[in-house]
């Protein structure tokens, strides 16, 4: 009997024990059931350059001025006085032909205006006198002035034996080499200046024909390919009418904004790139365009009203919350987002039906190989 008593007893605690450590394995799975599962998302980060009406444009630097240097006459090349890339003040001699031909074209017309003057006079005596007629002067009077343009013509084709600097500048190129002949008109160096320098881009029909006005103090930003940490901008100069046949776009320069700071030698002909902010040239306002999918359209059981809403990340508290945003027009898997967001905000980019005001999420990062 005894041991009876004593079998039931060690029995009522192993049940005892059992329900125990049930109970307690039952409270620790029910602990981890109860832990809240913070769901990855992935966000995007609003930039500046989401700004889609911040259009590039390939540009290229030009010097300010720019011209072909050549004699106005012909002859041989005595004294070339500059080299490429030497630096030249305006007014500077720049080379001069041959003028000993040109000399005896100035004496020859001196002699024959000498001449002409002299009978001109006596002509002119005679009439006074009655001694002659009216015809007779006139014609020694055509024939004085003919020998004055004669020999005018005569001292500027001397001059035009030198040439000078139009401009302060730099020599570009020089195409010919002392007692070379050379023929008038023909160029024989180029001079640029390149202090002032300009930017020349092609802006396309579509977008020429919303330009509201030329006359604006906007400055865009200028990027130069060899320099682009250098902070540069420009300013209107002017723009064709006519588009290039090529590429039906139409030619604007600006006047480059330089530092005078600047630690870099830029040059005509380096490229460059052009940022134009639509919304300063052709009045389009701002906006930023996101995935369509971060984009949920709610409407409001009460009112009846619609809106179109988006779900913003804090990333101190680790949690998202909505936020109505104004959209614009599709651009393929993208939408425009007019007003609602700015630089700096991270926004969900899908999966935004399932997520909740408040709701804690962290990023979601690419594992290593996936």
């Amino acid at each position: 009997m005894n041991s009876q008593k004593r079998l039931n007893t060690i029995i009522g605690m192993t049940l005892a024990a059992s329900l125990l450590l049930a109970g307690c394995s039952s409270s620790e799975d029910e602990v981890v059931v109860e832990k809240d599962i913070i769901r990855p998302v992935k966000l995007i980060s609003i930039a500046e350059s989401n700004a889609i009406n911040i259009r590039r444009f390939p540009a290229e630097l030009k010097a300010s001025e720019e011209a072909d240097i050549a004699f106005r006459v012909g002859g041989q090349l005595m004294q070339l006085n500059v080299v490429a890339g030497q630096r030249v003040e305006k007014g500077e001699l720049l080379a001069v032909l041959d003028p000993t031909d040109f000399k005896l074209e100035v004496e020859l017309a001196q002699a024959n205006q000498s001449l002409a003057e002299a009978q001109f006079k006596r002509i002119q005596n005679l009439l006074r006198q009655g001694a002659t007629t009216q015809s007779q002067y006139d014609s020694t009077k055509a024939t004085l002035d003919q020998a004055n343009n004669a020999l005018q013509s005569a001292k500027n084709k001397l001059q035009y034996t030198k040439v000078y600097a139009p401009f302060k500048g730099v020599i570009a190129s020089v195409a010919t080499e002392n007692f070379q002949y050379i023929s008038a008109a023909a160029p024989i160096m180029h001079i640029q200046n390149i202090d002032d320098l300009d930017v020349e881009f092609q802006v396309p029909e579509s977008l020429v024909v919303s330009i509201k006005s030329t006359q604006s103090d906007y400055q865009p930003n200028v990027v130069v390919d060899v320099a682009p940490d250098e902070k540069l901008s420009g300013t209107y100069k002017e723009h064709n009418t006519t588009p290039d046949q090529t590429t039906m776009a139409y030619d604007v320069s600006l006047s480059l904004i330089r530092n005078k700071d600047s630690k870099h030698t830029l040059l005509p002909g380096m490229t460059a790139n052009v940022d134009i902010d639509l919304s300063r040239l052709v009045g389009q306002n701002r906006y930023v365009v996101i995935p369509v999918e971060a984009v949920i359209r709610h409407e409001d059981t009460k009112t009846g009203e619609s809106n179109s809403t988006v779900w913003v990340y804090n990333k101190e508290t680790q949690k998202v919350s909505p936020r109505v945003v104004t959209v614009g027009s599709l651009q393929g898997n993208n939408i425009e987002i007019t007003s609602g967001l700015n630089a700096g905000d991270q926004v969900v980019a899908a999966g935004v039906s399932s997520l909740t005001e408040d709701m804690q999420v962290r990023p979601w990062t690419r594992e290593r190989g996936l």
